[in-house]
């Protein structure tokens, strides 16, 4: 048993990965799938970093919060910048969007940002 199959061990989130791709309709069509409607691939285990809380925002009608979150997988998973992420967490739907990922021998450390801000 290698190292990032212990710390996979220890991971209680689960998490799917959706690539945005574009697609042929069968008109001829070209469009454009991405979020949950992209093309699954990946799905596993995964942990969830507490969220950073956040840096206000401030326009003048309104003020938004963007919360960001760093998610830990094992290293041979398939993510990549711009992935859209749906991650199970305690009985909650997180959806996210995935930043460049740090490699490491044991683990993947992605930082992710909610997908709808928090206004």
């Amino acid at each position: 048993m290698t190292e990032a199959d212990i710390l996979a061990m220890t991971y209680e989130d689960a998490v799917a990965v959706y690539r945005p791709y574009k697609d042929t309709l069968p008109n001829g069509e070209s469009i454009f799938r991405s979020g949950s409607d992209g093309k699954k691939v990946y799905e596993g285990s995964c942990a969830v970093s507490t969220h950073t809380g956040g840096k206000l925002e401030r326009s003048k009608s309104t003020a938004k919060t963007d919360t960001s979150y760093c998610l830990f997988t094992h290293p041979e998973a398939d993510i990549q910048p711009n992935d859209f992420l749906v991650i199970r967490r305690l009985g909650e739907k997180i959806e996210a969007v995935a930043g460049f990922p740090e490699q490491h021998p044991s683990h993947k450390n992605i930082p992710i940002r909610l997908d709808t801000a928090l206004v």
